[in-house]
């Protein structure tokens, strides 16, 4: 009766330890699966470029001509942040890039001078683009931002 019993307890405490083990691994598999999924931001494989046009105009308000501006900065805000993510200037030929993001939505954008007409208080208006990433790898062209020079 004493064997019978021991047995019966292994039995048992074995049936014990295979449950825990059990509810140890899906606890660890559920966790991974929360971890790894991807917020917008950068560490992933895609890539937005653009380009930012500059409209020259003269005194009295006539254009005079268009070009793509260096040194201008373009930030981007990744998903529902309220402030930018970072922030880059302009090459010479006025592209600019954002490389290794994650999926996900993103706004781009720069700012422009106002024209006299419109007088805005700051003096500055902000352009903006709101840009989507389906999938890992992806290379988003955004079109060209359009800045005013007074």
């Amino acid at each position: 009766m004493l064997r019978w019993l021991i047995k019966y307890m292994k039995k048992i405490t074995k049936g014990i330890r295979m449950k825990i083990r059990i509810i140890g691994l899906v606890s660890i598999i559920f966790m991974s699966l929360i971890a790894c999924t991807k917020q917008e931001g950068y560490g992933g494989k895609s890539t937005i470029y653009g380009k930012v046009l500059e409209r020259k105009y003269n005194n009295s308000g006539q254009f005079e001509s268009e070009y793509y501006v260096a040194e201008q900065r373009v930030y981007i805000v990744f998903g529902d942040e309220d402030f930018y993510g970072d922030e880059i200037r302009t090459d010479y030929e006025g592209k600019y890039k954002f490389s290794y993001l994650y999926p996900g939505k993103y706004l781009v954008y720069t700012y422009s001078e106002c024209s006299p007409i419109e007088a805005c208080d700051s003096g500055v208006k902000v352009l903006q683009l709101q840009v989507n990433i389906d999938k890992n790898g992806d290379v988003v062209v955004a079109e060209d931002f359009q800045t005013e020079n007074w």
